[in-house]
């Protein structure tokens, strides 16, 4: 397999043809999970020494909410608990879909580029949805035992950790590590399976065994792929998170002087700013990356 061959390729076909973008985009909404960070305490000091006080009106609004809570009924707040679980439950669900079909029309679109067919949204939209049943079919398949598995390491963790006083929890984190390289070629083999779908027109069981020949019959290589393409990801993903770093440092300022709300006009106009910028990047980004496997696989494959 020629490694330049195929990125450069990746990339001629992904900016010539930039309706992959809008593919990639989409690609990029199942490619990522939400997070949430925090800070510990109630209060923090500025450089004074003197504790920093929330605005007024952000005091008025948590009081008229423990006020609201007080008055709600213990059966009224479960069925509010489920309501939430369940839209957080309908929002993954259709992130995963979303994501999905974006790399299946990335794969098609890069497919047709490669064939020398003309590469439209109308043409990507109907391909990749007369495939879509059976890519999903195969992904939620192939879902299901690294969930599991996840579920039982997460379970033997916690035991461990709780029978040892945390010694036998600390000495499985070597162990844990190990799951990382594990989990990037069941990815390989999940987009290679996939790929086989739309390029092969297999079923979900044949192209199981289409992507593990695959991967088991090139290692070396695709996992030099992987470095590379999981590397410059990762340098490119700083890069695009450093405007909302930028754009957080006079909330900081602001914070730190004793009035949090100082500059916060500014930074939600930076935060406005850089959303579409880190979109279309983000599609750029994903849209190379499906393309390069696509190319790759199609090349490993041809050479069978």
């Amino acid at each position: 397999m020629e490694m330049s061959n195929i990125l450069s390729r990746a990339w001629k076909i992904v900016w010539k043809h930039k309706v992959l973008w809008i593919f990639g985009i989409l690609a990029s909404c199942g490619s990522r999970s939400g997070g949430s960070s925090g800070g510990g305490g109630n209060s923090f000091s500025t450089d004074s020494g003197q504790n920093f006080n929330p605005p007024p009106e952000l005091e008025r609004f948590f009081t008229n909410i423990e006020r609201s809570m007080r008055s709600v009924s213990e059966e009224q707040i479960a069925i509010f608990v489920a309501i939430f679980i369940a839209a957080i439950c309908l929002l993954v669900i259709i992130t995963w879909l979303v994501g999905l079909y974006g790399k299946t029309g990335v794969t098609v679109g890069a497919l047709q580029a490669e064939a020398g067919r003309a590469v439209t949204f109308r043409s990507i939209w109907g391909e990749s949805w007369g495939v879509f049943d059976r890519v999903v079919g195969l992904n939620f398949l192939l879902a299901l035992p690294p969930i599991l598995l996840g579920f039982v390491l997460v379970f033997g963790f916690v035991a461990v950790g709780a029978l040892t006083m945390g010694i036998g929890a600390l000495c499985l984190l070597p162990l844990l590590c190990l799951f990382i390289p594990i989990g990037i070629a069941y990815g390989i083999f999940t987009d290679f399976a996939s790929i086989a779908v739309v390029k092969d027109g297999l079923s979900i069981s044949a192209a199981i065994q289409r992507g593990w020949d695959v991967l088991s019959k090139n290692v070396g290589s695709l996992a030099l792929l992987a470095l590379i393409l999981i590397l410059g990801s990762f340098f490119i993903s700083i890069i695009l998170a450093l405007p909302f770093f930028v754009a957080m440092l006079p909330l900081l300022l602001g914070a730190a002087s004793g009035d949090a709300m100082q500059n916060m006009t500014f930074t939600l106009v930076c935060f406005a700013a850089a959303i579409p910028v880190i979109l279309v990047a983000s599609g750029i980004l994903y849209s190379y990356l499906q393309t390069a496997w696509t190319l790759a696989y199609s090349e490993l494959t041809a050479a069978k």
